[in-house]
């Protein structure tokens, strides 16, 4: 609670005003104006002096205070995903707005939902960003260049999370794939079994989440001396789930069938249980299945207990915050990223086989 404090204090001190910058520098009104609009004739350590103290007070330029709601709030903007092909996420990513909002709202600062499209130009997102008055903005898988160089451009800090395709240009809290999916595949191997497959969808919007895990998944097969065939890995598109079952049909039906099953995420792991079952197979009787995410609410009863690498998404929101109040309090020239590691979950999905 006192790092929140100290950040509270920091961040509430807005009325700060111009002339306690000059008071505090030792200058004129003008000349500590001048220097934070960076105009005039003014020597550097002069500069530097007002700069600092700018800092120290907490002071902030009119034109960034008056990004305020009508009623005087401060507000922060999380882009929500509303496309259809994503609604399977909603309690997986509830966690981290709940985590924000429980966080921010105490230091002055609104969560503002903004709903988005894929299919939305930037500029239309830049619209909504813009009537929400926001302070700063959150991006949930979401994020394009272009947009996030504008944002930053004109002085709205933006966190873009679990989406590792800017990971070397933006801020970012990323979730560690590579690892999750080494781990995940390490721990099938450790219960013995040698043939797994790998199943992902075709995600165009995240290339570097599909790179990632299969990557980690094929160095642990790999470090292990285990045999990774084509036939063995399968990749359909979302929409198409007959797709997904006739490869299914394909591959188990070989003589030579796999023994387990890595997904890209347990949403998928779902699809292929209820098709295996069609098939007359059984889980993990007959084939053990791991995923990361928990993605799925396991809370519910119709959902298999699925064994995950999961995602701690709670803890995610709360590096968000602390990544965002030391932008905005701090600000910080070097670009941040921050990774979060999957931990194991063991469910009903995965059991060990005789290694003969």
């Amino acid at each position: 609670m006192l790092k929140y404090f100290i950040i509270y204090q920091e961040f509430t001190n807005l009325k700060t005003r111009l002339k306690d910058v000059a008071s505090a520098s030792g200058v004129s009104l003008t000349t500590a104006s001048l220097v934070l609009a960076d105009k005039g004739r003014i020597s550097e350590d002069i500069r530097e002096k007002v700069k600092k103290t700018a800092h120290r007070l907490g002071y902030f330029k009119k034109e960034k205070r008056e990004r305020r709601s009508k009623d005087g709030s401060r507000n922060l903007g999380i882009l929500i995903n509303i496309d259809y092909e994503w609604a399977f996420i909603w309690s997986f990513i509830r966690p981290i707005i709940d985590e924000i909002e429980s966080t921010m709202k105490p230091l002055g600062l609104n969560t503002v939902l903004i709903p988005i499209k894929r299919s939305f130009p930037a500029k239309e997102i830049q619209r909504k960003i813009a009537e929400a008055r926001v302070q700063a903005v959150i991006a949930l898988h979401y994020g394009t260049e272009e947009l996030v160089e504008s944002l930053e451009k004109s002085g709205i800090p933006v966190i873009i999370v679990m989406n590792n395709n800017f990971q070397d240009k933006f801020y970012s809290v990323c979730v560690d794939d590579y690892q999750g999916a080494y781990e995940g595949t390490a721990y099938l191997i450790k219960l013995g079994h040698t043939h797994i497959a790998y199943v992902e969808a075709e995600r165009p919007d995240l290339p570097m989440l599909l790179n990632d895990r299969f990557i980690g998944f094929r160095k642990a097969m790999e470090e292990n001396r285990l045999k990774l065939s084509q036939d063995s890995i399968i990749r359909f598109d979302m929409q198409n789930m007959a797709e997904l079952k006739k490869k299914l049909s394909l591959l188990f039906g070989s003589r030579d069938r796999p023994s387990a099953v890595f997904c890209l995420d347990d949403e998928i792991a779902y699809r292929v249980i209820v098709f295996l079952r069609e098939l007359g197979m059984s889980v993990p009787e007959d084939v053990s299945i791991i995923a990361p995410g928990d993605v799925l609410d396991y809370d519910q009863h119709y959902y298999p207990q699925i064994t995950t690498m999961r995602i701690n998404t709670t803890y995610m929101g709360s590096i968000v915050c602390q990544m965002l109040m030391n932008r905005i309090t701090h600000k910080p020239e070097d670009i941040h990223v921050l990774k979060v590691k999957q931990q194991l979950v063991k469910r009903s999905t995965c059991r060990e086989i005789s290694r003969t």
